[in-house]
């Protein structure tokens, strides 16, 4: 019964730290315990065969103190939020951001400078002083800072260093479920980020520490082996957060199921803990412990001691230990141990991505993997474990990647059985290598460089299956209480006897849980995003049957923000897509955006000739009679609404979307009043105004709804129009704008429209 209750305790210090994510958690975390209590009253009075587990289970007392253990963690989390002082740099950026004001920050350098997808470099550094501030005393905090890569090229932690730039505060997420850039920073303490023009270095700092431990072995492995494939090696040693890999070949590594790989968590832990066991195995059994506890240690310390890490090491010092006093341990129990350590340790941790993926594959390694190997026993053992190993782990954090990304890798399970001997012998590999070079860097190069035929074969194995036809599964993200009930189906296969005889039944149930409100909810949405981009703009219109995009931006957008938001929810195919700005930069959007979603038909608008763009485009899988302008008065239409281009230079389209005329006006808007003042075109209940703003021209439109997406908005000019528009919108204030179709309004009804951000998340000022 001890045991059970420290079970309970310990999921009861987690459930509490879970329920910080909603304002209702406490009111489920009470109604969950009275609940459970409950059923042990009840057990106690009523004479039931279906309670009799209840009976013999923890007492009334036992689930009172998991409950407050849950509240206490709960607590706990509020109390450990990072929150930015009075004299924190945050609170100056939120001053300095809307002025657009040059300043020059004076700090130590704490991380060594990583290049980010936008070709920049990035690193924290700790503010000493600030000039101008607005503020009295000496200004403190931790600060983001981007730099040009000539700039930053030199810098290492422990410089004194004066940055020249803008503040401003990191963004929230403007996309519906996106990545919340402001909440990742706050986690480390950061409130403020600096655009960095320039850097100038005061003082040299030390030459030492784990950071030039770290750069010795990366550099090491890169000298014969080359700069890829030894950033590879150092990736799968130090973990890809310490290495600068390629974005390329690491979203190749995520696309195909493989990003443990490179997250130097247990998978790498535990080999390497089993070969230094198995080496020191002739001598004394406290050599190899004192061996093992040394190896563990060096791999934490050369990693960062990441949440994942952290994790792996602590429970492999377990197991030594366990192995030196020669007492059995029960892995589920020690792996909820070491969590509840850990989370005491940093509970911001609990919303790691990183640490609950490690968490959960972790658990269904030691709980299913042998139930698995059972099922397998028709096979030789050594396949049977071979294939239940990656499929224990893939159930297990499978529904935690639904609920965050909304796709699943078709060939993971491929992709692990392949790999697996190459991500062996590189591990090995790279942690022998790279011990050496922290004593003899060249003699490190030279057994690094022998990994280069297991290396190439890994790129080209990765790179061939992320290129095979459907490598993922686009399904759209689940909701909150799918993900509980299916990790509850997990659980009770694992604990209940009447589920394990019922496997059938419980795939059905499980398939079921997660396809039908799926398939509903991609039958009945009717629902237009229009993201918070100016130049161009872009919208994303579903309707059931057929998606339609307009523009993809740069790069960078197509790849961090429209494809994740198309994945998310449920998109793996665009029927229409429109281009209204084709120069070199947002040409580079819709290449990178074929790479993830297939495109059916792709027209750009627009009255230059665009050689570059089309043989740009015909690479791809977009076929040649599907790619052509749409040109002035001509009306494209696909199934519930059509788009019409009104006119070139500014770009203006009609959209009509559920019997309601939208029109879109984007580029230069010289000559537009006079024009409309001549041309007559249907009343707009919605206007979406996408350039610089022209008051007496959206007066003369007179529409019901005003979507505005420059940056750049008079006050009084906004001001006037909140006050003569009924609904008036600013994405860089509200963030992206979702209109959706309710069956329960008329139709036509200009009702509907959503906001991601409220007023006081992401107030911004219209300068």
């Amino acid at each position: 019964m001890l045991a059970v209750n420290g079970v309970i305790f310990c999921l009861a210090w987690i459930l509490g730290l879970l329920t910080t994510a909603h304002p209702w958690g406490w009111g489920l975390l009470l109604i969950l315990s009275l609940g459970l209590m409950g059923m042990r009253w009840l057990s106690l009075r009523r004479r039931w065969p279906s309670l009799d587990g209840w009976q013999q289970g923890p007492t009334l007392l036992s689930w009172g103190i998991a409950t407050a253990i849950a509240l206490v963690a709960s607590v706990y989390l509020n109390l450990r939020l990072p929150y930015p002082g009075s004299q924190d740099i945050g609170r100056v950026a939120a001053q300095l951001e809307p002025s657009r004001t040059q300043v020059t920050v004076t700090g130590i350098v704490q991380t060594l400078p990583r290049l980010t997808r936008s070709h920049n470099l990035q690193l924290q550094v700790q503010t000493l002083a600030l000039r101008p501030s607005p503020l009295q005393g000496s200004i403190r905090g931790l600060l983001y800072a981007t730099l040009p890569p000539k700039q930053g090229a030199n810098l290492h932690p422990g410089q004194r260093v004066d940055l020249s730039g803008y503040l401003y505060r990191p963004p929230r997420s403007t996309v519906p479920h996106g990545f919340d850039f402001a909440a990742y920073l706050t986690r480390s303490g950061i409130f403020a980020g600096l655009r960095g023009q320039e850097v100038k270095i005061r003082t040299s700092g030390g030459r030492w520490g784990w950071w030039a431990l770290r750069q010795r072995i990366v550099r090491s492995q890169a000298q014969y082996l080359g700069k890829t494939p030894g950033a590879l090696v150092s990736a799968m040693v130090l973990g890809h957060r310490v290495v600068d890999l390629p974005f390329e070949l690491k979203d190749r590594f995520v696309q195909v199921g493989l990003a443990h790989a490179l997250a130097a968590s247990g998978f790498q832990v535990s080999i390497i803990l089993a070969v230094l066991l198995k080496v020191t195995e002739p001598g004394p059994p406290r050599y190899s412990l004192l061996v093992g506890l040394s190896g563990l240690l060096l791999f934490g310390l050369l990693s960062g001691f990441e949440p994942s890490v952290s994790r792996a090491v602590l429970m492999g010092i377990a197991g030594l230990g366990s192995v030196a006093s020669q007492r059995q341990l029960k892995p589920v129990g020690l792996l909820l141990l070491v969590a509840v350590v850990l989370l005491i340790i940093q509970p911001l941790w609990i919303w790691d991505l990183g640490f609950q993926l490690s968490f959960l594959a972790t658990l269904g390694l030691l709980v299913t993997v042998p139930a698995l190997t059972q099922r397998l026993d028709w096979l030789p053992p050594a396949i049977a474990s071979l294939l239940a190993v990656p499929i224990a782990a893939m159930l297990w954090t499978l529904p935690l990647q639904l609920y965050q990304f909304g796709v699943a890798p078709l060939y993971c399970l491929l992709a692990n059985l392949c790999t697996t001997p190459f991500l062996i012998i590189l591990t090995i590999g790279g942690f022998g290598s790279g011990v050496v070079a922290l004593i003899w860097p060249w003699a490190g190069s030279v057994l690094a460089w022998l990994l280069s035929v297991p290396t190439q074969g890994l790129i080209g194995l990765v790179t061939a299956l992320s290129q095979l036809p459907g490598n993922s599964l686009t399904v759209g993200t689940i909701s909150l209480w799918q993900l509980v009930i299916l990790y509850g189906l997990l659980v009770s296969a694992w604990l209940l006897p009447f589920w394990r005889q019922r496997l059938p039944l419980l795939m059905t149930l499980t398939l079921g849980v997660v396809i039908l409100p799926i398939w509903q909810i991609q039958t009945d949405r009717f629902q237009l995003t229009i993201f918070d981009r100016a130049s161009p703009p872009m919208m994303v219109l579903q309707q059931p049957g057929a998606n339609l995009v307009l523009n993809s931006g740069d790069r960078n957008t197509a790849t961090q923000t429209l494809v994740p938001f198309l994945q998310r929810q449920g998109i793996d195919h665009i029927d229409l897509a429109l281009a209204t700005d084709i120069r070199p930069r947002w040409q580079e959007g819709w290449p990178a955006l074929l790479q993830r979603i297939s495109i059916r038909t792709l027209v750009p608008i627009s009255i230059s000739e665009t050689p570059s763009f089309t043989q740009l485009i015909r690479q791809s899988q977009v076929q040649p009679d599907q790619l052509r302008a749409l040109q002035v008065g001509e009306r494209l239409s696909q199934k519930q609404i059509s788009v019409t281009v009104l006119r070139h230079q500014p770009t203006l389209l009609q959209l009509n979307v559920d019997q309601q005329t939208w029109l879109v006006v984007t580029g230069p808007t010289q000559g537009l009043a006079t024009w409309l003042q001549g041309t007559p075109i249907p009343q707009p209940q919605v206007v979406w105004w996408a350039t610089q703003i022209e008051p007496e021209v959206i007066r003369q439109l007179n529409p019901q709804v005003l979507v505005l997406t420059s940056r750049t908005v008079d006050p009084q000019s906004l001001a006037q129009l909140q006050r003569q528009i009924p609904q008036v919108y600013w994405t860089p204030r509200d963030g992206a704008i979702q209109w959706r179709r309710d069956g329960r309004r008329p139709v036509g009804d200009h009702r509907g429209f959503e906001r991601t951000l409220s007023t006081n998340e992401n107030p911004a000022s219209p300068l």
